[in-house]
This record gives structure tokens, sequence and C-alpha cells, in this order.
């Protein structure tokens, strides 16, 4: 039998909730991979990121022939176009994942293992536990069609954007030695690659905006 519009929808819905879980496990991985230095985890990151790749190709294709058998208006078309941009920010957070991978690879690889202090460690699980909160809020103002949800994730983004500048700090000023320098800038790039996750998923709260209303001012803060 052959799908409805509506039932061919439902099924890109459910494909990028499917692809927002793989992405949670790999947001959630990758911080456990930095904290502990697990390197067989960071390889199962860069491994699983292949089946998010999958998804964003797939969902993407599936997008393109609804709207061309359909060609679907209002709120319908908003929502197809919004589904491919949103899979480009899961997929982009899958990259970030797996630079945080390839971080614990390169910090395995030192031959003197330095240890983080514990005021660092405890602002990478802090962290860590905001973006992982946000990312699931975005998903579930995607599947749940919460405008409400949506626009409050740049707010909780804030408090991400200040621990990394807190880790910064504490990094360029506990670690002053030549030796550090690698060490150091590794750490670095991790917290950073976190940030940038938690913006992925500020990114999908004001798409979710979009589709749910028209309104484009969603985009521009100073609108």
């Amino acid at each position: 039998m052959r799908k409805t519009f509506h039932e061919k929808l439902n099924e890109i819905n459910e494909d990028v909730l499917a692809m927002g879980s793989l992405v949670q496990e790999a947001v959630h991985n990758s911080t456990e991979a930095l904290l502990r230095r697990d390197t067989q985890l960071a390889e199962k990151i860069i491994k699983d990121d292949e089946r998010v790749n999958e998804y964003d190709i797939s969902i993407e294709e599936k997008c393109i022939v609804l709207q061309a058998e359909h060609q679907p208006v209002a709120v319908d078309l908003r929502f197809l176009h919004s589904v491919s941009i949103i899979i480009k920010h899961l997929e982009r957070m899958g990259d970030l994942t797996v630079n945080i991978a390839k971080v614990v690879r390169r910090l395995s690889r030192e031959e003197e293992k330095k240890h983080l202090d514990k005021d660092i460690i405890g602002l990478l699980v802090e962290m860590g536990n905001l973006v992982k909160l946000e990312l699931a809020r975005a998903l579930e103002a995607f599947k749940n069609k919460d405008a409400k949800l949506a626009s409050k994730l740049g707010k909780s983004d804030d408090a991400v954007d200040e621990i990394q500048k807190m880790i910064f700090r504490k990094l360029f000023t506990s670690q002053k030695g030549e030796k550090d320098i690698k060490f150091v800038t590794n750490i670095a790039l991790a917290s950073r690659y976190l940030e940038r996750i938690g913006d992925q998923s500020v990114n999908i709260g004001e798409r979710v905006l979009y589709f749910l209303t028209g309104d484009y001012s969603v985009f521009h803060d100073d609108m």
C-alpha cells in the first residue's frame, strides 16, 4: 500500500528522533571518554559516527522527494525545510564528538600522562551535563512541537559559555610549562567542541520555533 503524505512526514519525524538518539549517545560517550581517557570508547564514537552520517543523507533525500511529489505549503513546507537544516546540526554534533574522541587519542599517546586538577574536572563534568540537557531539550521540543521549550534553549546556553571561559582561564593559568602546552591545548579544544555542541542545540531550537510559527525573527537577536 502506498504511504500517504502524512505517513511519510511521520516517518521523517521518527528518523530525525532516531538520529538524535544516536547523537545523544555520542555526546555522552565523548564526555566520558575525555574524563576517563578511554581510548576504546573514543574509537567507538568515531566508528558509530558513520550511522549518523547515513541518517543525514537518508533523511535529506526523503525530504527532497516528498517536496517534489506533494509540493507542500505552509507549516508542512516549513517542517521539511527545517528538518533538512536540523539534521545538519545533528550531523555537525556528531563530527564534534569525533573531534573530542581524537583529542582522547592524542592524549593517550603522550609519554608523560598529565592529570587535570579537580576544579577543571568539575567544570568539564558540569559543562557536559548542561550540553547533554540542552540536546535532550532540543529533541524534546522537536518531538512535542513545543515552542515554549525551544525558546528557552538560548538562555541555558549562556551557562555553557561561561563555564567554557572558566575552563580556559584555569587551564592557561595553572599549566605554564612548555611541556604542558600540548596537553592544555587539547583540553581547551575539547571544551570548545563541547561548547559548540551546545550552540548546535540552540540552532535546532530556533528551527523548531521557525517551523511552528513561521517567524524568521527567531534567527536574529536584534529583531
